[in-house]
């Protein structure tokens, strides 16, 4: 991974500037850098020295993420190079980063910025690339389930968002719905409000699926969201573009062409081409509509000299606006060039190509202009395989009354009144809100049209006839119309009540597995709240049981103190004495750990700082003299369980006695340390300031009792002990932590581990 940038930083600011000179950073010093490179990279334009900038935070990272063997700091690198080329246009290179940064995140285990590292990756696919478009769909699903399972709504439902946009690009518009509902749940759900993106999707997907009521409300619900944060960029442009669809496919073209002109105000200012290249085309297809064909002329011919397409798409898209602008205008001579070259266009697409669409609705209009009816009825079949394919039903309604109209012209009144009642089916589905005014417009536009069209090709014939049997004929065929339409409703009918009686059925014998089914489950349920009852009180038992083993420990250890008490005072020996006085101070030090566990709510664990505090003023009140001695302690805060706990009472018992007894003539110190020398490592230090061992001695003092329990104590511990004696006596024990768990022993086999040493 190398990556070339000018030695010399060209950041000004000090912080980062000491953080790129740091020898060994930290994991926040890597995560100040990620957000210092992306800060960089997000800036507007491509300057330079953000990019160089943006360079020196990721070498840094991948530096520091190779010498200290960690692949979350390589996989953000990476992230930040893929940003990086992708700005600079290098998609290749951008695409292998990306790459990379997924599967050092996967390696690391770092879910959150795995999904990151999907996102970038669909990020190289756009939404017109139909060969990849489902490679970037899975990118983005697969960071949808990763931020799910970590819990963070908010990228998700951005994920959401975006996956929607591409899925929109398929088409798939009842998917592109759900996911857009399943973001807006989510934001809901935190409390976020900027809501205006997801509503102008939702607005275009239902616009597709026909659905024009809930497309309008949330076209202007997004307007109005975007407005309200003072909004006035692309997202406001991208909004008022598709509030002019809206008005379109509701034919209230003088509406759409005033949405459409807020839009191209707004792309320009922004000097956003590709947009004013979009929006030009459907403020022409207004134009069109309104029969206005000099004005959708003028703003084509303004695309088409100042911000001219350079795409495929594009160009093709302005060639189907010029023919649909020349029919407009009534000049069909005009149009035919750009018709032959969509005509040789779309023989090289694939039938399945949804783009085929425009194509297709242009050449059919102009065919039907021309009188090539057959051609026109040839192109309608086209159109209908790709509405039907993709459930595109206010296309697919308007397919059918171009359909109906051409095979009126060629007198097929049969093949006429079946495409003109599909065309009044789809209709009234897709526009219910005007359904009786609309049903009557077209009736009377499709008896008009009918008529003509008989008079045309039978004019000898209809010269001879008077105006009463024109009447006539006119009455018979409206009768068997309406004979039809009600012979059509009625076998709808019939199929409607068959598929509902069916889905009855269905649902019965759906309703009665589940009551079975939840009949078992709740008698799996009372035989689990049993089972979880029995086991409360079995965990109760036992920690009653276990506080009583160590009551009675503790109480055993009391006893026997007390009997070397009692033994003490027959004795007349004083080393006989001194070692009775040694055992009872060993056995308090025992006793007082069991003290300290029956009365803690946790009876595996001892606060190893409380305890030794205790012990020392134990120790304190047991010498005399020992009050001139002062304590320094320095203790981690760190519980041990029973077997590692008695061990250092016992040595600290050993080393703070003999302390006590024989390194001071007068006042001194005793340092008491327990600290962490090592990820699972404790060091364990008891030095005095006193007069020492002599230099001959210490073999001696080994062979004592004191320092053989001490030794022996330190290999229970799995640890080392070592005695140096220079200005005072240094006692260093280090030993292995040993990490808490729930107690899975007996009491009796946590003791007998505990007092081991003492067999």
């Amino acid at each position: 991974m190398q990556c070339v940038a000018q030695d010399k930083t060209p950041l000004q600011d000090k912080q980062l500037s000491v953080l790129l000179m740091k020898e060994k950073p930290d994991e926040q010093d890597i995560k100040q850098l990620f957000t210092w490179g992306e800060h960089y990279i997000n800036r507007p334009g491509i300057l330079p020295k953000d990019i160089d900038s943006s360079i020196l935070c990721a070498n840094k990272m991948l530096n520091a993420g190779i010498k200290q063997h960690n692949d979350g700091w390589q996989g953000q690198a990476c992230m930040i190079y893929s940003k990086i080329f992708r700005e600079k246009g290098e998609l290749t290179r951008g695409n292998e980063y990306a790459r990379k940064a997924r599967m050092m995140f996967e390696r690391a285990r770092q879910d959150e910025l795995q999904g990151d590292a999907y996102v970038e990756l669909s990020r190289y696919i756009s939404y017109e690339d139909d060969e990849n478009l489902a490679e970037a769909i899975h990118d983005q699903e697969m960071a949808v389930k990763l931020y799910a399972k970590i819990g963070n709504h908010l990228k998700q439902a951005n994920t959401l968002t975006l996956l929607a946009d591409y899925v929109i690009g398929v088409p798939d518009m009842y998917k592109a719905i759900e996911l857009l509902h399943q973001a807006e749940a989510l934001y809901k759900k935190i409390g976020y409000t900027h809501l205006g993106g997801v509503y102008d999707l939702l607005g275009l997907a239902y616009r597709s699926t026909g659905e024009l009521s809930a497309a309008l409300d949330y076209q202007l619900r997004a307007i109005k969201e975007i407005e309200s944060i003072g909004d006035t960029t692309q997202s406001l442009s991208t909004a008022y573009n598709g509030l002019g669809m809206m008005y379109y496919e509701m034919e209230t073209f003088e509406k759409s062409v005033d949405a459409y002109n807020k839009a191209f105000t707004i792309a320009e200012k922004l000097k956003d081409t590709t947009s004013m290249q979009y929006i030009t085309g459907n403020l022409a297809n207004s134009y069109i509509r309104l029969k206005n064909g000099v004005a959708a002329l003028r703003v084509l011919k303004r695309e088409e000299r100042f911000f001219p397409p350079a795409g495929e798409k594009p160009k093709v898209l302005l060639e189907v606006a010029m023919v649909h602008a020349y029919i407009a205008g009534d000049k069909l001579d005009a149009a035919r060039p750009y018709v032959m070259r969509l005509v040789a266009k779309e023989k090289t697409m694939d039938r399945n190509d949804v783009n085929r669409f425009q194509l297709l609705t242009a050449t059919s209009s102009f065919y039907y202009m021309t009188r090539q009816y057959e051609k026109t009825i040839e192109e309608c079949e086209e159109i209908g395989f790709i509405t039907k394919k993709y459930s595109m039903l206010a296309q697919e309604a308007r397919n059918y009354r171009m359909w109906y109209k051409a095979d009126s012209a060629r007198g097929d009144f049969s093949s006429s009144i079946r495409h003109f009642q599909l065309y009044k089916f789809y209709s009234d589905s897709l526009f219910s809100v005007r359904k009786t005014s609309q049903i009557n417009q077209l009736q009377v536009k499709f008896d008009t049209e009918k008529k003509d069209q008989a008079l045309e090709l039978k004019q000898k014939s209809i010269e001879l006839l008077t105006r009463d049997s024109q009447l006539q004929k006119a009455e018979l065929r409206r009768a068997r119309f309406t004979r039809n339409v009600i012979i059509f409703g009625a076998v709808m009918l019939v199929i409607v009540l068959l598929l509902g009686y069916n889905r009855y059925q269905l649902r019965l014998r759906s309703n009665r597995q589940l009551k079975v089914q939840q009949d078992e489950i709740n008698q799996q349920n009372l035989s689990l709240q049993a089972l979880i009852s029995s086991q409360h009180k079995l965990l109760e038992e036992k920690e009653w049981l276990v506080k009583e083993i160590h009551h009675r420990v503790k109480n055993n250890l009391q006893i026997v103190m007390s009997l070397l008490n009692t033994q003490a005072a027959f004795l007349d020996d004083k080393d006989a004495l001194n070692a009775i006085r040694e055992s009872r101070f060993r056995m308090q030090a025992i006793s007082l750990i069991h003290h300290k566990l029956y009365q803690s709510e946790n009876m595996a664990l001892i606060d190893i700082n409380v305890y030794i505090h205790e012990l020392i003023h134990f120790l304190q009140d047991g010498f005399t003299g020992a009050s001139r001695i002062r304590f320094d302690m320095q203790i981690a805060p760190v519980k041990l369980d029973v077997s590692q706990a008695v061990p250092i009472g016992l040595i600290l018992n050993e080393a703070i006695t003999n302390a006590i007894k024989y390194a001071f003539t007068d006042n001194g110190t005793i340092l008491i340390s327990l600290q962490f020398t090592g990820r699972d490592q404790l060091t364990l230090v008891i030095a005095d300031n006193g007069k020492g061992f002599a230099t001959n001695a210490v073999t001696g003092v080994r062979k004592s009792m004191g320092l053989m329990l001490m030794h022996t104590l330190s290999e229970q511990l799995d640890g080392s002990l070592d005695i140096q004696s220079e200005s005072g006596v240094v006692i260093t024990v280090n030993f292995r932590y040993q990490e808490p768990e729930p107690a899975q022993e007996t009491a009796a086999s946590a003791l007998s581990s505990s007092y081991g040493v003492m067999s």
